[in-house]
């Protein structure tokens, strides 16, 4: 993890892309985390919205951003997988 910076995940011939941002910043110790993030295929250009399936918690309530890191993945997998809550997926990417 390395905090301030993009994290990227292969999965399922998907990208998964997640920021942990934290609540403000400058930031002192044991501030919480929010994260936002996409799905898209490897080499797509992303500035276009078609292009990608992206998500977001944008309620700063994750303890450190490794948690806010590993919450993303989650989500992004599930987007993938075809269970997100929300009913995302990835499926005209």
């Amino acid at each position: 993890m390395s905090e301030g910076r993009e994290q990227f995940d292969e999965y399922k011939g998907y990208t998964i892309r997640v920021l942990a941002v934290p609540e403000y910043s400058p930031h002192p110790p044991n501030i919480p985390f929010a994260y936002v993030g996409y799905v898209a295929r490897p080499g797509a250009d992303v500035r276009y919205g078609s292009s990608r399936v992206s998500f977001a918690h944008p309620i700063a309530d994750l303890l450190t951003a490794q948690a806010a890191e590993q919450a993303g993945f989650a989500e992004g997998r599930s987007i993938v997988d075809g269970t997100h809550p929300d009913g995302l997926n990835s499926e005209e990417l």
